[in-house]
Formats: C-alpha cells, sequence, structure tokens
C-alpha cells in the first residue's frame, strides 16, 4: 500500500489541503494512487471541488486531475499552489462557473496546460463521462476507486487539443470580462 507521503500529493496533505476525502490510497490499477474529495488553494474557503485525481508511481507529478472552482481568477493561484505536483506530462480538467457558457479553454502556466472549462449545474463528473465518452451505466457497478480508474485511463491519455481554444490566461480573462 502506497503512504501518501510518497506520491505528488505529500506537499498538499502536509500543508492540510485534502479535504473530504473519500478516496486516498491506492485504486484498483497497479502503481496508481488517487484522491477524490476536495483541496483546498489559496485559503481554506478557495476550495477544487468534486476532485478526481491520480498519480502513478515513478512519477513526480499528478498525472490527471479534473475539479471545479467558482472563479477563474483563482486559476494562477490553484497553480501555483498545486506547484511541482503538477508538470508538462499531466493533464488538468478545471471547470469553471463564472467563464461565458460553452467556453473550452487551453491555458499554459509554464509547461503546465490547464483545460479551462465552462460548468454550470452539472457535475464534474457527468462532465468527464460527456468529455470522455465513458459508459456510465457499467461505472454504476464499480466502487469509487474504480471509477477513478476508469476516468484516469481516459483522462491520461486525453489529447483532444483541438477541442479547446489555447490562449493565454490574460486573453482568457479578457474574454470572461467582455
Amino acid at each position: 500500500m502506497t503512504a501518501v507521503a510518497d506520491t505528488p500529493f505529500a506537499q498538499l496533505n502536509a500543508e492540510g489541503r485534502l479535504l473530504k476525502p473519500s478516496l486516498n490510497a491506492d485504486t484498483h490499477v497497479a502503481g496508481r494512487y488517487g484522491f477524490r474529495g476536495e483541496i483546498s488553494y489559496d485559503d481554506p474557503e478557495t476550495v477544487l471541488k468534486e476532485v478526481f485525481s491520480v498519480s502513478e508511481s515513478g512519477k513526480p507529478a499528478i498525472g490527471f486531475l479534473a475539479g471545479s472552482i467558482a472563479s477563474y481568477e483563482s486559476l494562477p493561484k490553484l497553480v501555483e499552489t498545486f506547484g511541482p505536483a503538477l508538470d508538462a506530462d499531466g493533464n488538468y480538467f478545471i471547470y469553471i462557473a463564472d467563464l461565458p457558457q460553452g467556453n473550452r479553454f487551453l491555458i499554459r502556466f509554464g509547461d503546465v496546460k490547464i483545460f479551462a472549462i465552462f460548468i454550470d449545474d452539472t457535475s464534474v463528473y457527468n462532465e468527464l463521462l460527456d468529455t470522455f465518452y465513458v459508459d456510465k451505466v457499467k461505472l454504476k457497478k464499480y466502487d469509487t476507486a474504480a471509477k477513478l480508474d476508469a476516468l484516469a485511463d481516459v483522462g491520461l491519455k486525453y489529447a483532444e487539443l483541438s477541442n479547446y481554444k489555447e490562449l493565454s490566461y490574460e486573453d482568457g480573462l479578457a474574454i470572461k470580462n467582455a
């Protein structure tokens, strides 16, 4: 069994940022550690909600992360808080409530790429099912770790960049505030 201290989640855990875990352990895939819950950033009240995330053994950063935030303006602080737990090899899907409807951005913070996606009254889980074309009926039979594995299997390999408008954080801010 992998200890959280031996994963890219270690610093977040040490800082008390991993909140309300429904999973904070190895998944069913050998060498994969998963976290489901919330992760605080900036301050205790600012959280990445409905988190789906995994790290792979031997890799220095989280490989797949999805969750929702209320404010686009807090995106740089989220990336800063995660620090080296995010890298160029990961796929990070951040659903943002205050983006204009229908917007899907690819934003780079250094070599870290963030898929910034509008979300309204749906859940991150349902959005991931739609984005990844995963069979919801099949997943109903799975436990929390197996559901996370099924989504991470697709999320780790996701490469459909053409579905997103690549722009800078500042250009995204201008679109959001237009």
